[in-house]
C-alpha cells in the first residue's frame, strides 16, 4: 500500500513538472511535497524493518494445543506407570523384610522357650540337691557328728591282732554282717576307716556301714552312711547302690518327698546302671 502511495506521489509530481514546462511551483507547495515525501520514505523504512504479522490461522492454533495436551498426557501417563512400577517394587521387598522378620522371630522364641525349659529343669535340680542336702544336715546335726566328721565308734576296742592286712580286715568285718552281728562288723568296718583312711575298699567300707544302719532300721544314720559313698566317691561303683538305698530310706521313713528326688537323681546320673531300674519301680510306686 505505501510503495503505490509512494509511486503514485511520484507520477503526480512529474506530471506536475512536465505540465508547468518546467515551469518553478509553488515553493509552499513544494515544501509540502517533499515533506509528505519523507514521511512516506519514514513509513515505507519502518515497515521493512518490522513487518506487521498477520493474524494467526484457527486452524493452526488448534492443532498446536491439541499436540500440546497430547505431549502432556503422555508424559503425565509415562509418570504414573514409574510410580505404580516403584510401589510395587517398594511393596515386595516390604513383604519380603516381614516374611523374613517373622522367621527370625519364630527361631528366636523357640531358641528362648528351650533355654528357658532348660534353666527351670537345672533350678528343679539344684533345688532338689539343696532339699536332700538340708535333709543330711538335719540327720547329721540329729545324729551328733562332730566338727571333724568322725563317726561315732570309729575306735572300737576290739582285738584284731590276727588281722594281718587290710583285706582281712574288711573280710572279717564284711563276714559279720553278713552273718547277722551287724554290730560288731561295724566296730570292725570302723576301725578299718581309722587305720586305712586312704584305701581303695573305702567306699565299700561307707556302704557297708549302711547296710548294717539299714538291716536295723536306723535309717537315719544309713542315709548318713550311704551320703559318705555318694560324695566322697561318685564316680565308684557302689555310688548307685548308695543313692537307691538312701531312697529307700527316706521312703521308710514315710518321706516321699525326699524318696522321689532320690530315684530321680538316681536316673539321672546312672540311668544305666542296674540300680536305676530297680529306682524307676520305686518312682512308679510312688505315683
Amino acid at each position: 500500500m505505501k510503495g503505490r502511495r509512494l509511486a503514485s506521489w511520484l507520477c503526480l509530481v512529474l506530471l506536475g513538472a512536465a505540465a508547468g514546462g518546467c515551469a518553478v511551483a509553488d515553493t509552499g507547495a513544494f515544501v509540502r511535497l517533499q515533506e509528505d515525501m519523507e514521511s512516506l520514505k519514514r513509513e515505507v523504512a519502518a515497515g521493512r524493518r518490522s513487518p506487521a504479522p498477520g493474524p494467526p490461522s484457527a486452524a493452526g492454533a488448534g492443532r498446536t494445543d491439541m499436540t500440546s495436551l497430547q505431549t502432556t498426557l503422555a508424559d503425565l501417563a509415562s509418570d504414573n506407570d514409574r510410580i505404580k512400577s516403584d510401589l510395587l517394587a517398594v511393596t515386595t521387598r516390604a513383604d519380603e523384610t516381614k516374611g523374613e522378620m517373622q522367621k527370625e522371630m519364630s527361631r528366636l522364641n523357640g531358641t528362648a522357650a528351650e533355654l528357658g525349659q532348660k534353666v527351670q529343669e537345672m533350678q528343679a535340680k539344684v533345688a532338689r540337691l539343696a532339699e536332700v542336702e538340708k535333709r543330711v544336715a538335719a540327720l547329721e546335726e540329729k545324729a551328733g557328728r562332730g566338727a571333724a566328721g568322725k563317726p561315732p565308734g570309729a575306735d572300737p576296742q576290739v582285738p584284731l591282732a590276727d588281722l594281718k592286712s587290710p583285706e582281712e580286715m574288711y573280710d572279717y568285718g564284711l563276714g559279720l554282717i553278713k552273718g547277722g552281728d551287724t554290730k560288731k562288723g561295724r566296730e570292725v568296718l570302723n576301725s578299718f576307716a581309722a587305720k586305712y583312711p586312704d584305701h581303695r575298699l573305702m567306699q565299700n567300707v561307707f556302704y557297708w556301714k549302711g547296710e548294717t544302719f539299714y538291716s536295723e532300721k536306723d535309717y537315719e544314720s544309713a542315709i548318713l552312711s550311704f551320703q559318705d559313698v555318694v560324695d566322697k566317691y561318685p564316680g565308684g561303683e557302689k555310688a548307685p547302690d548308695a543313692m537307691l538305698k538312701q531312697g529307700l530310706s527316706f521312703q521308710a521313713l514315710n518321706d516321699r518327698k525326699n524318696a522321689r528326688i532320690l530315684y530321680e537323681l538316681l536316673l539321672s546320673k546312672y540311668p544305666k546302671s542296674p540300680a536305676a531300674e530297680r529306682a524307676r519301680q520305686k518312682l512308679a510306686e510312688l505315683k
